[in-house]
């Protein structure tokens, strides 16, 4: 029955005021509006799992430098017949001066990933909050939009007071906002600028 009411209440909203955007158009210029119309995330899930058949690279840089220095001194001396000889000293110095630079490159590929990749359950809850957004998107602009067909059908009776017309203006106006807000505008070109 209740299913029934909704047919006849968006029939007769369509055809009253006819020249105004339908609520699909609504809704699909919102996710349009708020970048829920791209096809982005369901692609996500898949190059998660081609992502782990990737190996990670890893590079490495390394500079080494060595500075050695040595020195040996040796004297001889030498006692013969009484007389004591002083040999000519011998010195070594050596340094030796070390320089080293190394690149290394790796590639690792994770295989457990393989298998089961974790950043696929990212992709997932990811992908159920869009879906939920945008379930709350869809379910706002609806409620702008029967809401505002009501007050239009509203202020069309004869027998409303001036007081409750004001207010139900006031009303209509609250939702045209939220509808362009929603819409980035497109609502109230879509009316012709009417409330």
């Amino acid at each position: 029955m209740r299913l029934i009411f909704c047919f006849i209440w968006i029939l007769m909203a369509q055809t009253v005021w006819a020249g105004e955007p339908a609520v699909l158009e609504v809704q699909r210029e919102a996710l349009r509006y708020a970048g829920y119309d791209r096809a982005d995330i369901s692609e996500w899930g898949h190059r998660a799992r081609w992502a782990a058949a990737l190996p990670r690279l890893q590079v490495g840089f390394n500079r080494d430098v060595r500075d050695t220095v040595s020195l040996t001194t040796k004297d001889s001396v030498s006692i013969t017949g009484g007389t004591v000889l002083v040999g000519p000293g011998e010195n070594n110095f050596d340094d030796n001066v070390r320089q080293g630079t190394s690149v290394e490159v790796r590639a690792v590929w994770v295989l457990n990933e393989l298998v089961f990749n974790r950043d696929t359950l990212d992709v997932s809850s990811e992908q159920r909050r869009w879906h939920q957004d945008q379930q709350r998107l869809l379910a706002e602009v609806n409620k702008n939009y029967y809401d505002r067909l009501e007050i239009l059908r509203e202020l069309q009776k004869r027998d409303v007071k001036a007081e409750d017309k004001s207010k139900l203006k006031i009303q209509l106006a609250k939702t045209v906002a939220t509808l362009d807000a929603l819409t980035g505008g497109w609502f109230s070109q879509g009316i012709g600028g009417q409330p």
